[in-house]
């Protein structure tokens, strides 16, 4: 063994003397698995579609777009949404959804079918997010974690009227309005285990940009916020929950699934279906303006390279680390609950270390971590200033996979600026 190697052999086993408490400082991000297997449906086949590639797009897509994902359920909800189905079944038409306007986003809607197209008492469906509660859990999550959506925009008949509202309020509700097979409530209650029963998580749609596009829209609707009361207790919240629980899974800039924003639009169920479709192409427009302004606005440190063995990844991403700034540093893609060493220092020395190539060479730092139940940890609210200056971060970690049962993540230049 080099010398090199034995000395950070050294340094790591003196790290893991103080690791177990050092990183028990570290919150890592809740694990973002944990919902899908809570339920006894956490297995539950999603219907028939068309083949997605490995994040959820349609073969026809553009797989390197970002994408946002709609889902709909009574109509006019789901009629206002079919457009944006890749599934030659539900849309013969064909999907608009690709590069939807040139905007550079691919948009891909999800819903469930009925018997009688305008139903009233509509029942649960058939299909993919069928309104049941087990259901509309087991197909939500893969449809997500597939698509990784910089937006999650739920739809759902509101009252029979011309309304446009916007919920800001949905509930981890403990008790629900009972749906329509045996179990009747969701399975477990409150869904999020990992949240206060009964607390509220807010939409983070931009509501009034929504409401004024719509208003000056010339469509006869009526659009407007409520900031008063829960979104019903029904299916409507509770898939508005999952889209806004989601979206803080994956609030971080530095999350390779990063969501930006999350919320629930209860569609008047008198607005005939070409309107409902104009309403949500009115407010998908400001939800992508929304997401430019957000992305143009974040930046990711300088990726580097050198990763391996193993296929974890490193990232810095946020403010520009300035002074007034700050970033969130993610590590993903390890072993579940491995330990790990994040290693900065200033001098760029790429080393042969481990079966892999080290940069920070010799380390100013090592930070121990340990990863969460997904493989990841997170670091949020890096602080910026103190510039200029350049330091170089790598992470190695312990990987029973990997020669020599470390793996190395790739390397970063991280710009501190004044």
């Amino acid at each position: 063994m080099q010398n090199f190697e034995r000395s950070i052999l050294l340094t790591l086993a003196m790290t893991l003397l103080l690791g177990t408490a050092a990183s028990a400082q570290i919150a890592p991000q809740r694990d973002r698995e944990s919902s899908p297997t809570t339920g006894p449906t956490a297995v539950a086949s999603i219907e028939a579609r068309p083949a997605l590639d490995s994040r959820g797009r349609s073969a026809h897509g553009s797989a390197a777009l970002p994408t946002i994902m709609l889902t709909g359920y009574w109509p006019p909800s789901n009629e206002a949404l079919r457009p944006f189905s890749t599934d030659p079944v539900k849309n013969p038409t064909g999907w608009i959804g690709a590069n939807w306007e040139g905007r550079g986003y691919d948009v891909h809607a999800f819903f469930p079918e009925f018997g009688i197209p305008t139903c009233g008492q509509c029942g649960k469906g058939q299909g993919e997010l069928e309104v049941d509660y087990q259901d509309t859990t087991g197909d939500f999550w893969p449809l997500a974690d597939g698509l990784a959506p910089m937006a999650v925009m739920t739809f759902s008949r509101g009252f029979i009227d011309m309304s446009w509202e916007i919920e800001n309020n949905l509930y981890n509700k403990s008790t629900w309005v009972n749906d329509y097979l045996v179990p009747l409530q969701p399975t477990p209650s409150p869904p999020d285990a990992g949240y206060p029963a009964d607390m509220v998580r807010h939409s983070t749609l931009p509501k009034q940009q929504i409401v004024n596009a719509v208003a000056a829209a010339g469509l006869g609707l009526v659009p407007s916020i409520c900031y008063s009361q829960n979104a019903g207790g029904f299916l409507s919240e509770f898939i508005g929950y999952l889209g806004v629980w989601y979206q803080d899974l994956h609030s971080s800039p530095a999350d390779p699934a990063w969501c930006l924003g999350a919320g629930h639009i209860h569609v008047g169920g008198l607005i005939p279906w070409a309107t409902a479709q104009a309403a949500v192409e009115v407010s998908l427009r400001e939800v992508i303006a929304g997401l430019d302004v957000v992305r143009a606005q974040t930046l990711c440190q300088v990726d580097l390279g050198f990763g391996g063995p193993g296929s974890s990844q490193l990232r810095v991403c946020g403010g520009d680390l300035s002074s007034g700034t700050q970033a969130d540093l993610s590590l993903t893609g390890g072993p579940p609950g491995a330990l790990a060493w994040l290693a900065v220092g200033a001098t760029l020395s790429p080393t042969p270390l481990f079966g892999g190539v080290a940069v920070p060479v010799p380390p100013s730092f090592v930070l121990p971590l340990v990863l969460d139940a997904s493989g990841d940890v997170y670091l949020k609210g890096i602080a910026g200033g103190g510039g200029p200056a350049t330091l170089y971060a790598q992470a190695v970690l312990l990987d029973a996979a990997a020669p020599g049962g470390f793996g190395i993540s790739n390397a970063l230049a991280v710009q501190l600026l004044p």
